[in-house]
């Protein structure tokens, strides 16, 4: 069976490289279609093999998909974003899939990596990385989802849907059996906030105008409920949601979720803790729903209760981290800088490598004038490599300097290097500790 993957691709020449070298030997045929990239994105995909061609963007991700699959020749099809990647270890279980009688697609779990736990996704929250893979390993949290992503090719277009398209539907509506298949897709697009966040900008467009062309579409309701919680468009996010659940009043927990903090962020508390109370009548122990729940209360004056709330979500779900970060923040704003530390690091005890913990216990070093400021930097550089977006270096490496042991500190300045090559503040950093050594 020959097997093509697919993708769609613009301005990713930053990321394609580690998606196509993890698929290096598994595809026969590797379609791309640029849909206006300036970056050098498609000299980084004909350098793996690809055949690229250059297509026009509608604002449909769909009519892109279906462009590229009409283009393969293979029997199979693999669909693959340029911010993803397959682990090595999983080629023989993919290839193995393709022979199976009868096998018409697959859905794969798509594992997206977070810089912490302090997330919720459309199947649930952020959960830590079990260590089973190498791929992604650095990272401490993912949420899982799942999407048919492998399947044969077919005579017609089976994506729907101008944002997260899928072919779910087109399968389902023909009767052709989708089967499970434990082959990961690892997803490294939230990794990186402010260029996830730019993405987001677009896809809440989309979904806007999605909606205002089929209203009575359940799944686009969804989709602009999804993005719009990202970019914090309240009115559009409770809107969604109250239309989804007139419709369709067992709705997921997102729709009650999302139509909960937009209220929250709209300044209707009172109002949000019907739809929290809604997710822990089914979920009483649903770690999400009570740190937001904790939140209205706190708001409200109800202090004794979000503290409960706060606490009762920790014990729940300890990988979740909001609740840490939620119950810092407060106790530091409050003065009691000393217990806010203390829940910092018991959200580390159970998230040793979660970025975001570590940025709240540095940062709050710093705010205090805490003397172990340095010691908390160093300690999460050994945690988390790829975190502090530099700050956590150069804090290091000034304190070394000071203690006079400037090869430590020039050890910490390529380790920085290293992991943020290039960064303005590390090169002039650099610049100056060699003309010190060199004078």
């Amino acid at each position: 069976m020959r097997l093509s993957v697919a993708m769609i691709v613009k301005n990713e020449a930053e990321v394609l490289g580690r998606c196509l070298e993890s698929v290096r030997g598994l595809w026969d045929e590797l379609r791309v279609l640029d849909t206006g990239s300036t970056d050098g994105t498609a000299e980084v995909a004909r350098g793996f093999g690809a055949v690229v061609e250059d297509f026009p963007w509608t604002g449909d991700f769909s009519e892109a998909r279906n462009a590229c699959i009409a283009r393969c020749s293979g029997d199979w099809i693999l669909v693959l974003d340029a911010d993803e990647a397959l682990d090595p270890a999983d080629h023989g279980a993919l290839r193995a899939a393709l022979e199976r009688p009868g096998a018409q697609a697959y859905s794969l779990p798509i594992r997206n990596y977070l810089p912490g736990g302090a997330f919720v996704g459309m199947d649930g929250q952020a959960r830590r990385n079990d260590g089973r893979y190498r791929t992604g390993a650095g990272h401490s949290h993912f949420y899982l989802q799942h999407a048919v992503r492998l399947f044969r090719s077919q005579a017609e277009p089976p994506y729907r849907g101008r944002v997260h398209e899928i072919v779910e539907p087109w399968f389902e509506a023909r009767g052709l059996p989708i089967a499970d298949l434990d082959v990961a897709v690892h997803h490294f697009g939230k990794v990186d906030p402010a260029r996830d966040r730019l993405k987001q900008d677009a896809y809440f467009r989309l979904a806007l105008a999605e909606a205002a062309e089929d209203p009575e579409n359940l799944q686009v309701q969804y989709n602009v409920i999804q993005e719009g919680l990202m970019v914090e468009a309240w009115p559009e996010v409770l809107a969604a949601a109250e239309r989804f659940r007139a419709r369709a009043p067992r709705a997921p927990m997102l729709v009650w979720l999302g139509g909960g903090l937009a209220l929250q962020g709209l300044g209707r508390d009172a109002e949000a803790l019907a739809w929290f109370e809604a997710i822990l009548a089914q979920s009483p122990a649903h770690a999400p729903a009570l740190a937001a729940r904790a939140e209205s209360r706190r708001r409200l004056g109800r202090a004794e209760e979000a503290l409960a709330d706060l606490l009762a979500a920790m014990e729940a779900d300890p990988a979740y981290t909001a609740p840490f970060l939620r119950l810092a923040a407060q106790l530091e704003a409050g003065g009691d800088t000393a217990s806010a530390r203390q829940v910092l690091e018991a959200g580390l005890d159970q998230n040793p490598a979660d970025i975001q913990l570590w940025e709240a216990l540095v940062g709050l070093s710093a705010r205090i004038r805490d003397p172990r400021v340095a010691g908390d930097a160093w300690n999460a550089l050994r945690a988390a490599p790829t975190g502090g977006a530099t700050i956590w270096h150069q804090i290091v490496i000034q304190a070394l300097l000071a203690a006079g042991e400037p090869r430590d500190a020039r050890t910490v300045l390529d380790l920085g290097l290293a992991a943020f090559p290039g960064h303005p503040e590390l090169v002039a950093l650099a610049g100056r500790m060699a003309s010190v050594e060199g004078s």
